[in-house]
């Protein structure tokens, strides 16, 4: 409140001191311009200074002092007070149509304000530019100023007075409600995250209350979710753990060189799947919404982005000698999404599918235009999802009873995270009577 009334206050003063100056001036540069009529009457044939009785009538003024000069083309003093100073105007400021030669100098400490009025005047058919001069002191402009800023600050004070008692009166009664509202939030902690009892809540901040308790009802579900995945993170990670450690017994006791060779084996088969699992679950820590925050969306070619996430899978594919490969089409199809996150969901869809497939097998991928929106569709000739799974398939660490493969059943959960991020649709086709299985992911094209 304080810095806006200043800067209104300054405001007023500004614009009531810049009309205060120019009525001035303008008054100032009127009566030179009378002094520069008269000396041209003055000095019809012969240059004359002014008479000093039209001087002293046309330069009396009650609370200001007055002086002038005469000079000529050069600025050479001629008639009048040599103590008026002279400033010679630019070229540039000249050419403007209104402007006025004005300027604050001090003649003999007293601080004034000149004026100065070139004109052309002919004397015995010879052409002659003079600068009629005419200074003032400032003593009624400085009391006008003094009264502009008196008649500014007097009624803003009131007004900041008056805005500062009812502000506070206002604030006081209004806060009584956030008050209350502070009472209740301070007897909760992330162990009690109970909703707030809206019965006596003051009717100004029910809505808040309201809004309060869905956030921690959210938050509470949040730290729920967070302590599953912790537990469950857990849980995958203690079995390939155990196992190591009980193959490096088993080893420690045995000198057979073939039973050594047989258990680093195993503990380098455990040791692979531990960290195919920590990847996994980093993965799917960067795909939680928090993460996902500061993900950069570009257009993408996705025919192109497909082909190349298939090539790089190639290598894994062929330690099964399945048939991976690209049979969509081959004209660009553009979509808004971020690099990195699209490229773990192929890259989850294309090992879920190798993983799942036997060896032989064949995986296809296909870009296509359906119902105006980029499908991207993977489809395998592996063992299939039965039907009473495909609704909670992407829930993490789930892994059907149909599957024999060792993994941390979070692939698809990371999916579907990125999938609804990029705010795509998932479908699956996978029966019974079918071979294998079929995922779609459909995208929004890039409007035009």
């Amino acid at each position: 409140m304080v810095f806006i009334i200043l800067i209104d206050s300054s405001f007023l003063f500004y614009q009531g001191d810049k009309l205060r100056q120019e009525t001035f001036d303008k008054d100032l540069a009127e009566t030179a311009k009378t002094l520069a009529i008269i000396f041209k009457k003055t000095s019809s044939k012969e240059i004359h200074d002014i008479d000093p009785d039209t001087i002293s009538l046309l330069l009396s003024e009650p609370h200001d002092e007055m002086f002038y000069a005469i000079r000529d083309s050069k600025g050479q003093f001629i008639f009048g007070n040599p103590k008026v100073p002279y400033q010679e105007a630019d070229a540039e400021d000249l050419a403007e149509k209104d402007f006025l030669n004005v300027f604050s100098d001090e003649i003999d400490g007293k601080g004034v304000r000149v004026v100065s009025i070139p004109i052309e005047h002919t004397i015995q058919n010879k052409i002659a530019t003079y600068h009629i001069q005419l200074a003032e002191t400032r003593l009624q402009r400085q009391e006008i100023q003094r009264q502009i800023i008196f008649w500014i600050v007097i009624p803003q004070l009131i007004l900041l007075i008056s805005a500062m008692i009812l502000v506070r009166f206002a604030v006081t009664r209004g806060l009584s409600p956030i008050l209350f509202l502070n009472e209740k939030i301070t007897s909760l902690s992330y162990k009690n995250l109970t909703p707030i009892d809206l019965q006596g809540v003051p009717k100004e901040v029910d809505r808040l209350v309201g809004s309060l308790n869905r956030l921690m009802q959210e938050l509470n579900l949040a730290i729920q979710s967070q302590n599953r995945f912790v537990s469950d993170a857990a849980h995958q990670l203690r079995t390939p753990l155990a196992g190591i450690l009980a193959q490096i017994e088993l080893t420690l006791d045995t000198k057979d060189t073939n039973e050594i060779q047989k258990r680093l084996e195993n503990i380098n088969e455990s040791s692979k799947r531990l960290i195919h699992i920590i990847n996994q679950l980093l993965t799917l820590s960067k795909s939680q919404s928090d993460e996902l925050h500061h993900a950069e969306f570009m257009p993408l070619d996705l025919v192109a982005f497909t082909k190349n996430v298939t090539s790089i899978m190639l290598p894994a594919a062929d330690l099964k000698h399945i048939d991976l490969g690209y049979e969509g089409t081959e004209e660009a199809v553009h979509i808004m999404a971020d690099e990195a996150r699209l490229y773990d969901l192929i890259h989850n869809l294309i090992d879920n599918a190798i993983k799942y497939t036997a060896d032989h097998g064949k995986i296809t991928l296909a870009v296509d235009l359906k119902d105006n929106k980029a499908r991207l569709t993977v489809e395998d000739n592996g063992i299939g999802i039965p039907k009473e799974d495909q609704t909670i398939i992407f829930d993490r660490f789930y892994r059907g009873d149909n599957i024999n493969t060792s993994g941390a059943g979070v692939g698809l959960s990371i999916v579907k995270d990125i999938a609804d991020f990029h705010q795509a649709t998932i479908e699956i086709d996978s029966r019974n009577n079918k071979e294998g299985t079929r995922f779609y992911i459909d995208f929004d094209l890039i409007k035009s």
